[in-house]
């Protein structure tokens, strides 16, 4: 699962905007410990498999 922020940074939007595309029902998410999370299902939805494997995989070697 993905914070916000990390959803954010991978699709290059703001926090804010993330919020809107959740708010308006575009982006599914889940509460955990009381924090929205996108998790990897979500954003497949969101845009497809290909290209969320693409950027999520960016990400974490960004990560490492």
């Amino acid at each position: 699962m993905f914070t916000l922020e990390e959803v954010g940074t991978m699709l290059n939007m703001t926090v804010d905007q993330v919020e809107k595309e959740i708010d308006g029902g575009h982006l599914g998410y889940t509460f955990e410990e009381g924090e929205k999370k996108v998790t990897l299902y979500d954003l497949e939805k969101y845009m497809g498999a290909d290209q969320t494997r693409k950027i999520t995989r960016e990400f974490l070697q960004s990560q490492e």
